[in-house]
């Protein structure tokens, strides 16, 4: 299992990497949904900087509840499972 601390200092696009690898070898298909879905919901979420300070705070904040998400959710998978089966 990966630990909570290992995951925790991973970059939030590491752990997006990381749902998708999840996703591509995962035959659970709610799984892989909620992989795809964390995923996309980060890739949403990589705009360019807005010029509005109370938009880029809003765009942190979900940013920031996106990563304690996929935080929980990796967490309760070994670093096998993100590996093609042979």
């Amino acid at each position: 299992m990966m630990r909570k601390e290992e995951l925790q200092a991973l970059h939030p696009t590491t752990l997006a990497v990381l749902c998708d690898k999840l996703a591509s070898v995962c035959s659970d298909a709610s799984t892989v949904a909620k992989c795809r879905g964390l995923k996309a919901e980060w890739v949403i979420l990589q705009s360019p900087p807005s010029l509005s300070l109370k938009e880029e705070r809003e765009k942190d904040a979900k940013r920031w509840d996106l990563r304690k998400r996929m935080l929980g959710f990796l967490e309760g998978h070994d670093e096998v499972d993100f590996y093609p089966k042979v």
